[in-house]
């Protein structure tokens, strides 16, 4: 499978709750950096920190968060999307955010993601 293909599984596997999927496609010791001023954000490693950690408790902010992908751009072994965010908080304040995610790709693995994004937009709605 190609790296875009690997990146559009991840997604629709995330957003379909696959979590077999999307962990089968992420290395064992994945980094997973966001950005500054995300909620209960910072810098994770491995499966476990990332998604029984860093996204149960972000999530908890909001009754829902959608992370849609608009456009992806190879770059060998880095894959770059950028998309919306959207969502509305737990204080029923809605957002929509531009972001842009790199992942780093060897062996056919998630190794490494990086997050850009207009955090301030995004605690804005959680007041």
């Amino acid at each position: 499978m190609s790296n875009v293909e690997l990146i559009k599984k991840f997604y629709h596997a995330f957003k379909n709750n696959d979590q077999e999927t999307y962990l089968a496609l992420c290395d064992e010791n994945i980094e997973w950096q966001l950005a500054d001023g995300m909620p209960n954000g910072g810098k994770f490693v491995g499966k476990d920190a990332v998604f029984n950690e860093y996204f149960p408790k972000m999530l908890s902010n909001f009754k829902e968060f959608h992370a849609i992908p608009e456009h992806i751009s190879n770059m060998k072994d880095h894959i770059m999307v950028t998309g919306k965010y959207h969502g509305i908080s737990n204080t029923g304040k809605s957002f929509d955010v531009s972001f842009s995610h790199v992942y780093h790709i060897q062996d056919n693995k998630i190794v490494k993601f990086r997050q850009f994004t207009d955090t301030d937009r995004i605690q804005e709605s959680l007041n």
